[in-house]
């Protein structure tokens, strides 16, 4: 496979990781929309929080976290990271696969049904692009 094949299959991976980021954002603030003005009015600012704030969320702090606390923003901008790199012609470390399937595949393992799972797709053809892109260079 040629250098450009890896290129395309990298601009690829981060395009999807980007639409899993919006959508999920997009989602959840549908979901959460009757909590969203309330942030705005400085319901999240409960200082000193109680013993249990982490472990019993009131629902417009539960949506804060599902919605702009959530990983979707970071997500999206490692997508965004990720095409740059493709369209630079460079493939990303290893470790940027590896460490997108192991947060999508150990978020499945601990709630389903859900669409973690799917950021294994862009996970494998980060990991397939970096091993192709060895193969790519000529003697």
């Amino acid at each position: 496979m040629s250098s450009e094949t890896s290129s395309k299959s990298v601009v690829w991976a981060g395009g999807i990781l980007m639409t899993l980021a919006g959508v999920h954002l997009a989602i959840t603030s549908v979901l959460s929309a009757r909590h969203i003005p309330s942030w705005f009015g400085g319901a999240l600012w409960t200082f000193p929080p109680g013993p249990d704030f982490l472990a019993v969320l009131a629902p417009n702090e539960g949506a804060f976290w599902l919605v702009w606390g959530s990983f979707a923003v970071p997500l999206g901008l490692i997508g965004a990271l990720v095409v740059g790199f493709g369209r630079r012609g460079q493939v990303p470390p290893p470790y940027l696969g590896i460490g997108v399937a192991l947060w999508a595949l150990g978020g499945a393992a601990v709630m389903e049904p859900t669409p973690f799972v799917l950021g294994a797709v862009p996970a494998a053809m980060l990991l397939a692009a970096w091993r192709r892109r060895g193969k790519n260079v000529s003697a």
